[in-house]
């Protein structure tokens, strides 16, 4: 690529995977309803300015292949040539080739090799194409396709973002100069604010490719599924939305391998709740055989909530290893992901009813709504969302059943968990009054026993040191503005 090219990269990255998105989509429209006019047109435009660009900045295999999925969707245009299976099969292999050469564009600077793509799509389609140039051709029908190139339909940041943020640092600069510190701190956090809204992405970035995954993942089981996919507007920190993809495909090979058996539907819902997001992945097979989950795990427990565990750790009830699953790591490897980034992930199931696995999901990595505590001579930080209530109560409340300490609040025993203790902190200081934090963990209450509570607020999180990324006890780390530093605990890791 030229030098007087390569600022050019970045965009045409985006925007090639833009198209290529939109060729994938076109085509799983088409191959269910084979004249479908606008998924014809659609593939047709983007083949054509994908062409164009490519050729543009010097990937000619690149735009040779598009070029020749345009020249076949022209015969399709016609009428000369038509949708079958097999064509199918043959443009969404050229699809991934196309995919794969973006990639190593991005990574390398080269494009893939694709004439092998390129020859066998002409033996199939029957198109003459010859490199990536201007085709020519007779006319048949009228044309409807422009010349031009489509508009980029996003950007990383919006120019309203910018202008906003530039607006704040102005104020900031003037506030700094007048020595307006109350000013300048409030104008701080409105700058990281929109920081923040500038990272947020919505979740449809990963789940735009599912369909295809679906597509392909029941074929390749000869089964018939369907995929729905609701409020995929959702905003989640790009952080987080990077890393969905791994822990999804998982539940939805899941799904296609083990919860369907011939026909059905899946479907994936994401919404807010709180101060969370979650993803739903809901399907309407089988649902979980939780006694060849307890057979397979050697054990003879009926608790779902014990093979619930047991179904997350690794094992597998599949009688064969296949393309799909069949190898007992998929469910580990999504508990693992989605806790990584500050969430959770349940299942919920009924033999002969379906299965659905639901993912609460920070909504931003950087801000948490928190409670500062004090155990010892140190402090702590829990997040507000997991926090059910504060209550005190006299120490001769608690009781003690076997190894556990538990106290009784509304009825209920709530476990309790010494964090003087459970972090080498000391004795909790003598006083009769006992403070609690009590948090909700997927549903059951659990009592934090802390020394002082100070305030809550707004607090921006950062990963944990890599000293304690195994100490599943805590989520990540805070600067309180004093120049301390309080790691945030992870109530679900202290069970």
């Amino acid at each position: 690529m030229a030098d007087d090219l390569s600022q050019y990269k970045d965009l045409y990255l985006q925007t090639s995977r833009e198209y290529l998105q939109s060729l994938n989509t076109a085509l799983l429209k088409l191959e269910k309803a084979p004249t479908d006019g606008e998924a014809i047109e659609e593939i047709f435009r983007s083949a054509h300015t994908l062409k164009s660009q490519s050729s543009a900045m010097g990937y000619i295999n690149t735009g040779y292949l598009c070029h020749t999925i345009e020249d076949v969707f022209y015969e399709i245009k016609q009428g000369n040539i038509s949708v079958d299976p097999q064509l199918a099969d043959q443009l969404f292999s050229a699809f991934d080739a196309l995919t794969r050469s973006v990639d190593r564009i991005d990574k390398e600077g080269l494009e893939a090799d694709l004439l092998g793509q390129i020859d066998t799509l002409k033996k199939i389609s029957g198109v003459k194409t010859e490199g990536a140039g201007k085709s020519i051709r007779q006319e048949t029908k009228p044309s409807t396709t422009s010349e031009t190139t489509t508009e980029i339909k996003a950007i990383p940041v919006k120019v309203t973002q910018l202008d906003e943020m530039l607006n704040i640092l102005e104020e900031m600069v003037v506030a700094r100069l007048g020595k307006q510190y109350e000013q300048l701190d409030k104008l701080v956090d409105s700058m990281h604010y929109q920081l923040m809204k500038a990272r947020a992405v919505p979740v449809k970035m990963v789940l735009d490719h599912f369909p295809r995954a679906v597509r392909d993942l029941a074929k390749a089981e000869n089964k018939e599924i369907e995929l729905e996919i609701i409020g995929a507007e959702l905003e989640l920190d790009r952080s987080i939305v990077d890393r969905l993809d791994e822990p999804l495909i998982h539940i939805i090979r899941n799904a296609v391998s083990h919860g369907i058996q011939k026909a059905g539907k899946i479907t994936i819902t994401a919404k807010s709740e709180k101060d969370c997001g979650v993803i739903e992945v809901a399907d309407n097979g089988t649902g979980i055989d939780w006694a060849a989950v307890a057979k397979k795990a050697g054990v003879e427990t009926t608790d779902q909530g014990a093979l619930t565990k047991l179904l997350f750790s690794g094992i597998s009830t599949s009688e064969q290893v296949t393309q799909v699953s069949g190898r007992g790591v998929g469910l580990s490897v999504v508990k693992k992901t989605v806790e990584g980034f500050g969430g959770s992930v349940e299942v919920f199931s009924t033999e002969g009813k379906g299965t659905t696995f639901v993912l609460k999901l920070p909504l931003t990595m950087a801000i948490i709504k928190s409670l500062l505590v004090g155990v010892g001579e140190n402090r702590y930080v829990i997040a507000a969302s997991s926090i059910d209530r504060i209550v005190k109560i006299a120490s001769r409340d608690i009781k003690k059943t076997a190894d556990i300490e538990a106290f009784i609040l509304e009825e209920k025993e709530i476990p309790l968990v010494w964090l003087s203790q459970k972090f080498g902190e000391g004795n909790v200081n003598g006083t009769s009054k006992i403070t609690i934090v009590v948090c909700q963990i997927d549903g059951e209450p659990l009592g934090l026993v802390v020394d002082k509570v100070f305030d809550t607020k707004d607090m921006i999180i950062k990963p944990v040191p890599k000293i304690l990324k195994k100490n599943i006890s805590f989520s990540g780390v805070t600067n309180l503005g004093d120049g301390q530093s309080a790691l945030v605990i992870n109530p679900r890791g202290l069970l």
